[in-house]
C-alpha cells in the first residue's frame, strides 16, 4: 500500500465518507497534477479533529480552494489536500445604515460572492469579479485587481492553528502587502472572513461588474487552462508580461505547455500540458527574463508536490 492509500485509509477510520483519493488534475485550473487525499471538511470542529489527528501522526495538510494559483505535481502529493465545505462555505449579510457587514466562510467561493453583493447593492467587491478562487484564498494571497484589493474592506479573519485554536485577527495585525499577508508565514486556516463595504446602486454595481468582466475577458486567455498570472510584479513596478514579451517569449512552448499569446504572464495548458511542462516554461521564462532584463522573476503561484 503507497502512501496516499495508507493515508486515506488511516483517516477514512476517523471521517467516513469525508476523505477520497482524488487526481489534483480535476482539483486545479490548470488541470495538471496526480493523485492526492481529500478531506472534505465542514465545520470548524471537524477541522480541529482533522488538524489534531494529522499533527498527531506527523502528516503534512494543504488547504485548497477552486484550485487556482497552483501548480501540483504530476507525481501527486504526500500532503492532505483539506478543502473547506458545509458552515465554513455560508455567508451572512448585515446591512446597516452606514454600510454592508459580512461574515464569510473561508470556503465562499469568491466570484460568486462579489456577484451577489453587486446584486444586493454592497459595493468594495467588484474588481473581484472572475477572480477564480475561496474567500480564504483571496486573503491568504491578499488578492487584487484594477487598484483594489481584498484588504481595502477586511475587518478581521478567524484562523484555526494546527493544535485547533480559534484566533481572530483584526485587518491591520494582517500584515498584508502586494500579493502578501502574515497567513503565508503561518501553519494557520483561515475559517472566516469579516467585510465592511458600502452601499450603492445594484444596477450600478452589476454593470460595473459587467465591464470588469468583459475586460477579463479580452486580456486575459480564459478560454485555456491556467491558473493566473504566473509571475509576481517586480520591486521596479514593470509588469511581468512586458518583461517576458520584450524577452520574445509569447507563445513560447513546451509540450502542452504555452505561453500566451494574448497575456505573456500566462502560461496555458492547450490540451495535454503536464506540470512538469509547464514547471519547465516557467524555468525558460525566469531565466530569458533575467539574461534580458537582468530582472529576476518571482513566482506568484504555490507549488503543491514535489518540485525538484
Amino acid at each position: 500500500m503507497n502512501s496516499v492509500e495508507s493515508t486515506c485509509s488511516l483517516l477514512r477510520e476517523h471521517f467516513p465518507g469525508d476523505v477520497e483519493i482524488l487526481q489534483l488534475r480535476d482539483l486545479t485550473t490548470w488541470q495538471t497534477g496526480g493523485p492526492a487525499v481529500s478531506a472534505t471538511v465542514t465545520s470548524s470542529v471537524m477541522l480541529a479533529d482533522l488538524l489534531g489527528l494529522t499533527a498527531r501522526e506527523g502528516i503534512p495538510w494543504f488547504i485548497l480552494g477552486q484550485g487556482s494559483n497552483i501548480l501540483a505535481s504530476d507525481e501527486g502529493c504526500r500532503e492532505v489536500v483539506i478543502r473547506l465545505s458545509g458552515s465554513m462555505a455560508l455567508t451572512a449579510w448585515h446591512r446597516f445604515e452606514s454600510g454592508w457587514n459580512l461574515v464569510i466562510g473561508g470556503g465562499v467561493h469568491l466570484p460568486s460572492l462579489s456577484g451577489a453583493a453587486c446584486s444586493r447593492g454592497a459595493s468594495g467587491l467588484e474588481f473581484a469579479i472572475g477572480i477564480p478562487g475561496t474567500v480564504g484564498g483571496a486573503v491568504f494571497m491578499n488578492a487584487g485587481a484594477y487598484g483594489n484589493s481584498v484588504a481595502d474592506s477586511l475587518k478581521s479573519v478567524t484562523v484555526l492553528d494546527y493544535r485547533g485554536s480559534a484566533n481572530t485577527i483584526v485587518g491591520e495585525e494582517c500584515c498584508f502587502g502586494y500579493r502578501f499577508s502574515r497567513f503565508q508565514k503561518e501553519r494557520t486556516v483561515i475559517t472566516g472572513v469579516e467585510l465592511s463595504l458600502g452601499i450603492d446602486d445594484p444596477a450600478v454595481l452589476r454593470s460595473e461588474g459587467k465591464r470588469i468582466l468583459e475586460l477579463r475577458r479580452k486580456k486575459f486567455p480564459l478560454q485555456y487552462p491556467n491558473a493566473g498570472s504566473v509571475f509576481r510584479k517586480p520591486d521596479e513596478g514593470i509588469a511581468p508580461g512586458k518583461l517576458i514579451e520584450d524577452a520574445g517569449l509569447k507563445g513560447r512552448t513546451v509540450g502542452g505547455a504555452r505561453v500566451s499569446r494574448k497575456h505573456a504572464n500566462f502560461i496555458i495548458n492547450t490540451g495535454k500540458a503536464t506540470s512538469e511542462d509547464i514547471m519547465e516554461l516557467i524555468d525558460i521564462v525566469r531565466e530569458s527574463v533575467l539574461a534580458c532584463s537582468g530582472m529576476l522573476l518571482k513566482e506568484e503561484i504555490r507549488y503543491l508536490g514535489r518540485r525538484d
